[in-house]
């Protein structure tokens, strides 16, 4: 397949509305179309559900999108490698992992290290945990940015976030004037989260807190995104629970508000190459918080 394939069905998996991710991608619908439909006969599945007025991603769409979005940053990563080596510039830093790291810590980080180091040039990819790891196994990857510790004995690692999940509430939900929720509340409600198939690690985090104090979530609805997930509470469609930093998609339709026993923690985690060489790495490493041991 081609990566030209990989990067129309990522457009229409984000927008969920052809017309839309045909602009997107500068292109005729209909082309778009006939990209998507050529994609699905050559993997043997539906990538997407369609109708008149809607279009969704299949189980088989969900497995299929974590691993398109690594593909295209691995592939951009390698073109850009490709390009500093045979240019005349410094260094390139190719940085990769969850949103904790690349919407969360990282913008202030990345501040700071360019101010030292303003030769070296920078590429941020967001991709899940598995990707980031086996981006750092081809190298296409010289940092990652994890969930858990990396288990490979090739690489290094250090904690550098843990930060609570907070409720995501309709802005009339009646829980939406505390100034905390009790699990009980949201327990109780329709609840709006990932595929599991998408992000296992937040999947059982989240599963494990409420089931730890003897409810069973009621999961309604199913969002890969977190743009997704917020549209969805806003529409009344359930609750949701989010790593803190998603309090920065501001919403005139949602509140954000602490659970009242803390919530689940989620922690990240930087990994980098035991036999890496470049300084920059180093350089960068120097810029990033670590979180104390217990």
């Amino acid at each position: 397949m081609e990566l030209k394939q990989l990067r129309i069905f990522i457009a229409v998996a984000e927008e969920l509305h052809f017309g839309r991710a045909a602009e997107r991608m500068h292109m005729a619908q209909p082309a778009l179309s006939a990209q998507v439909r050529g994609l699905e006969e050559r993997l043997g599945v539906k990538l997407f559900e369609r109708t008149t007025r809607t279009v969704s991603l299949t189980r088989a769409g969900e497995v299929f999108l974590p691993e398109a979005l690594a593909t295209v940053a691995q592939a951009e990563a390698a073109a850009s490698a490709a390009r500093a080596v045979g240019g005349a510039g410094g260094d390139m830093l190719k940085l990769g992992g969850v949103d904790s790291a690349t919407a969360g810590i990282l913008p202030d980080v990345i501040r700071r290290f360019r101010r030292t180091s303003p030769d070296v040039e920078l590429k941020v990819f967001e991709m899940l945990s598995g990707p980031a790891i086996h981006g750092l196994s081809n190298k296409s990857l010289d940092i990652g940015f994890v969930r858990n510790p990396p288990k490979e004995d090739y690489l290094l690692s250090r904690h550098v976030l843990t930060e609570p999940m907070v409720a995501v509430l309709p802005v009339d939900h009646p829980a939406a004037a505390m100034e905390a929720v009790p699990t009980r509340l949201i327990a109780a409600e329709p609840l709006v989260l990932p595929a599991r198939s998408h992000r296992p690690i937040l999947f059982d985090l989240v599963h494990h807190y409420f089931v730890e104090r003897g409810f069973d979530p009621n999961i309604a609805q199913e969002a890969n995104e977190r743009h997704t997930i917020i549209a969805m509470v806003a529409a009344g469609l359930g609750v949701s629970i989010v790593p803190r930093w998603v309090e920065s998609l501001h919403h005139d339709a949602v509140v954000y508000r602490p659970l009242e026993d803390g919530g689940p923690l989620v922690e990240t985690h930087v990994a980098w190459r035991s036999s890496e060489t470049l300084d920059a790495v180093a350089q960068f490493l120097e810029h990033l918080p670590e979180v104390p041991a217990d």
